[in-house]
Order: C-alpha cells, then sequence, then structure tokens
C-alpha cells in the first residue's frame, strides 16, 4: 500500500529530526492495522495555480494507492504582516514586505520570544493580509479533487481544515472561523457530491481540542517531535478510515480481510 500525503512544510521541512517527523509513525500504524508493507510519500502543497499541475506529476511519479489532501487554515487565514505592508504601499512597501518574510523565514528571528511577541501585537493592532482567499482556496481544492477522481484506481481522502491555532484576539478568531468555515462548508459538500472520503469540524479543533503546550519548535508554528508524534495519531484514523472505505467500495473480499486484520 502506498500512500500520497499532501501536506505542508511540517512534512518536509528541517524543524525535526526525519525519523521524528509524523509520516513514519502513520506509516507503522496503517503497516499494523492492515498487515503489510506501507509506503508513505509527502509533498508540500501550496494552493497556487500551479497547485493542481504539480499534484498531478507527483501522482504519476509515486503512483500512490491513495492521495491524502491534508487542507490547512495557514495560505486562507493566517494574517500576514507584511503582506498587509506590501498592499497598502505597492511597490514603494516591497522592500519593507520582502525584509519582514525574510525575518519570519529566519530561525535567528522567528525563534525569538520578543520577536514572535512583536508580531503578534502587530497582527492584532495593524492586522495583516493572508496569501489567498477562501475563494481562491475552494477554486483550486475542488479542481484538485475533481482531477485526482480522473486517475482511475487511486483513492482520495480529504481532510478539512479543522482549525487548531487560535488566534490573539476575538476579532482575529471570527475573521479566521468565518473564512475556515467557508471552505469546509464548500469542500465537504462538494465531496459528498463526489463520493469521496472527507473528514471535517463543523467546530474549530482549538475549542474542542484545545492546543498542548510544549508541542511546536521555537517559532510557534512548527511541531517538534511531540508535536509530530500527537500530529500522527489525528491524521491515522482518517487515512485509516478513508482506506477501508475505499476497500469496502472496490471489493466485498477485500474489505473482509481488511476488518479482520
Amino acid at each position: 500500500m502506498k500512500v500520497l500525503i499532501l501536506g505542508n512544510s511540517q512534512d518536509t521541512g528541517t524543524f525535526v529530526a526525519e525519523e521524528a517527523k509524523r509520516q513514519y509513525r502513520i506509516r507503522e500504524q496503517l503497516a499494523a492495522e492492515f498487515g503489510e508493507p506501507v509506503e508513505i510519500a509527502v509533498r508540500n502543497v501550496w494552493p497556487s495555480e500551479r497547485m493542481v499541475n504539480y499534484v498531478m506529476r507527483s501522482v504519476d511519479e509515486e503512483r500512490p494507492d491513495l492521495v491524502y489532501v491534508n487542507v490547512t487554515n495557514y495560505p486562507y487565514a493566517y494574517e500576514s504582516l507584511p503582506l498587509r505592508v506590501q498592499r497598502i504601499f505597492g511597490k514603494a512597501g516591497k522592500p519593507v514586505g520582502d525584509a519582514g518574510m525574510k525575518l519570519a523565514d529566519s530561525r535567528r528571528w522567528s525563534h525569538n520570544a520578543a520577536f514572535r511577541a512583536l508580531r503578534r501585537f502587530g497582527q492584532a493592532t495593524i492586522g495583516g493580509d493572508t496569501h489567498f482567499t477562501p475563494e481562491q482556496v475552494i477554486e483550486r481544492y475542488s479542481e484538485l479533487i475533481r482531477t485526482l477522481l480522473r486517475h482511475e484506481g487511486t483513492a482520495v481522502a480529504v481532510k478539512g481544515p479543522m482549525g487548531k491555532s487560535r488566534a490573539a484576539t476575538g476579532r482575529q478568531r471570527a475573521r479566521a472561523e468565518a473564512k475556515r468555515a467557508k471552505v469546509h462548508g464548500a469542500l465537504k459538500s462538494l465531496c459528498l457530491q463526489l463520493h469521496v472520503y472527507y473528514a471535517g469540524s463543523d467546530t474549530p479543533a482549538y475549542v474542542t481540542s484545545p492546543p498542548r503546550k510544549g508541542t511546536s519548535v521555537g517559532d510557534g508554528l512548527h511541531s517538534n517531535a511531540i508535536g509530530h508524534q500527537i500530529s500522527a495519531e489525528d491524521h491515522f484514523p482518517l487515512i485509516r478510515d478513508a482506506w477501508r472505505e475505499h476497500v469496502a467500495l472496490s471489493s466485498p473480499a477485500s474489505a473482509e480481510r481488511a476488518r479482520g486484520s
């Protein structure tokens, strides 16, 4: 069994040791669950205009049995102060915005508590712009899901945005949740229409499962080894259930074996 996870920098970054990443724990759990070797490939997916072509090239390269589409909040809900500066000041603001982006990407600064506190203050007072709108994300992921379904023999599972991050102020949380609800509702409806496995939540995860302390690296955004372990426990049952559903629809005999394993 081979799974292609369409994830993010948590899966492909260098914030923890390679063997500590969540995909390896998921691989172990799937192998134990179904009694067969499991291979997992990961891709860092960004909902730009090039996303669908990039993913389909990856599908052709990896030839997975199941593609797990992990839709997160960050692209359309994270409010970036440098992006806001660029939008307000246009060309004049681009050097400042670019410099801000570089600082945010630098571990020297992004792992600095004072820098993070200043960033949170700026986001709460000045505000920020997002990389994409909910409408863009809905359009591009909808196109991706439809295109994946045309790849015969490949199962598709979609995890909608859960809303794990809790913004600092009530207004920020309200804005983020309104956007998340729009994306979640649209993808849930599409997957129901297309008979695609979908996992999502009408209530943000920070309400039902508040984030635990001590699960992120210094930037406060990426998971440490403990965070990856917890994340694996969140994702594994969704991939397991999606594969069971696919097997059940594909072969009654195989479904019986899967239930017994």
